[in-house]
């Protein structure tokens, strides 16, 4: 790219658009992947107009990327003429500074303009809000900071509790080890599990803090916020939802407790909570200025090209720091959790909510399945019919297949009690018994029709899972 040239070309646009500058610098990044021009506005002119009008002119010089951003008192513009998607959060889990960095409780934010890695620590925080229009980045945002943390500490170091009624982004973490409670679904549960967090904070105010050193930091997220407590009405539960966070946003840095909220664009009255306490705000692109407002307490997120690029601000960085949002795939994210769950973990400090997970199982008794939730048993329908298939099953394998938690081993204990395979024989995976539809108990046969299988459904499963036995004995 010729720099002056395009200097000029730039200079042109916004002095069309009535934005009189002159570009005095420019500095090249990494052998020309990006350049970095510094601005000097001429008198009379607005520093705003210079973000109000970088989508047109982007869009007239056709450039991959074309981001003004502040450096300090300075107005710079990143500059590209071919794709720049440098966002890849592995690389950043991978980096020097991520490993070295001695931050506890780690978030790998992103890239700068200047393509420089860039992360935060919750405890200077010690909590955050994640806000946004729809498909802006934010559940992208909320997957790197967990994926952040479980790569840097372990179960004994770090618990999380995650609250996601409105969406399944999440639910691909369900599997992890760190888990306080398997991933909230639902309203009932949100409050007991805020309530159980609430009476956890202040059991460990009260303890001398070299017990509380010990214990791990437990990191609560609320996906969807504004639309959980909407969903709720103007109703004494919610109100104790909202009383709840708002004391562990108070109250909770000293009980090593961090709050992590995400929401859609909303007023800041929509929240029902003193936001002061959020002191890190992660604003992705908004649809207009008092949106903005809202998550970050001032404008700049509606100018914002989308496409995970964020606005960050906390007490470290007072002013915004425009970022591309770190990123890693669903197939990385996966192949992550399944190290993690393979490897061997110390458990003794855990913070574990029993309750919430007996509340989101299905209850199957000996020889007898009790319809409770319709979501749960046909989950546990499905789990059956795919065992079916199958010679052989185990805990692990149900927890990848249907990316679920620590109740996937209780589910396989379900499945032994209605005689469907086999009793546990060292680490061994358990073999699936029925060979033909009548040794399925009629109890069983009965719950999977009323869950959309009929008896042929469940004769095809046998009778495939045994040609392929037969296939590979042949073979």
């Amino acid at each position: 790219m010729n720099i002056e040239k395009m200097a000029r070309k730039i200079e042109r646009h916004y002095n069309s658009h009535g934005v009189a500058l002159k570009l005095i610098k420019c500095e090249v990044i990494r052998n020309g992947e990006r350049y970095i021009y510094t601005i000097k506005l001429k008198p009379g002119t607005k520093e705003s107009g210079i973000f109000d009008r970088a989508q047109d002119i982007r869009t007239a010089l056709q450039l991959p990327l074309f981001q003004p951003f502040r450096e300090g008192l300075l107005i710079c513009i990143a500059v590209s003429e071919r794709p720049v998607m440098q966002n890849s959060l592995q690389r950043m889990l991978e980096s020097r500074g991520f490993h070295g960095s001695g931050m506890w409780i780690p978030i790998a934010l992103g890239y700068d303009m200047k393509g420089a890695m860039r992360f935060a620590d919750l405890t200077k925080f010690p909590h955050a809000l994640y806000g946004g229009a729809t498909n802006s980045g934010k559940t992208v945002g909320l997957r790197s900071l967990i994926v952040s943390i479980v790569a840097k500490q372990p179960v004994n170091k770090a618990n999380f509790l995650i609250i996601d009624t409105g969406a399944s982004g999440l639910d691909i973490f369900n599997p992890l080890p760190h888990l306080s409670c398997p991933i909230v679904k639902d309203t009932e549960t949100a409050i007991k599990v805020m309530l159980a967090l609430t009476d956890e904070m202040k059991r460990r105010t009260s303890l001398p803090d070299d017990e509380l050193r010990l214990l791990p930091a437990l990191v609560c997220i609320v996906d969807e916020y504004v639309s959980l407590i909407t969903s709720m009405g103007d109703t004494k539960d919610r109100k104790v939802l909202t009383d709840s966070i708002s004391n562990l946003l108070r109250k909770g840095r000293h009980a090593k407790i961090h709050m992590v909220l995400a929401t859609q664009e909303s007023a800041k009255q929509d929240m029902l909570i003193n936001c002061n306490n959020l002191n890190a705000r992660m604003a992705f692109t908004c649809s207009d200025f008092y949106s903005s407002r809202s998550i970050l307490g001032e404008g700049g997120a509606e100018k914002l090209p989308g496409k995970g690029v964020m606005l960050f601000k906390s007490p470290e960085q007072p002013k915004p720091l425009c970022l591309q949002g770190a990123c890693i795939s669903t197939k990385d994210i996966e192949q992550l959790i399944v190290r993690i769950t393979s490897a061997t973990h110390d458990f003794r400090n855990k913070f574990v909510i029993e309750e919430s997970e007996k509340l989101q199982m299905p209850i199957v008794e000996t020889g007898v399945l009790e319809q409770r939730t319709l979501k749960d048993n046909k989950e546990l329908a499905d789990i059956i019919m795919w065992a079916l298939n199958r010679k052989s099953i185990s805990t692990l394998q149900i927890q990848r297949e249907f990316r679920m938690g620590n109740r996937a081993a209780d589910l396989v204990e379900e499945l032994g009690k209605m005689n469907l395979i086999a009793d546990k024989f060292a680490n061994l995976p358990r073999a699936v018994l029925p060979q033909c539809i009548e040794d399925i108990p009629f109890e069983v046969t009965k719950f999977l029709s009323e869950n959309g299988f009929s008896v042929n459904d469940i004769a095809v499963a046998i009778q495939n899972r045994n040609r392929e036995q037969c296939d590979m004995q042949h073979f």
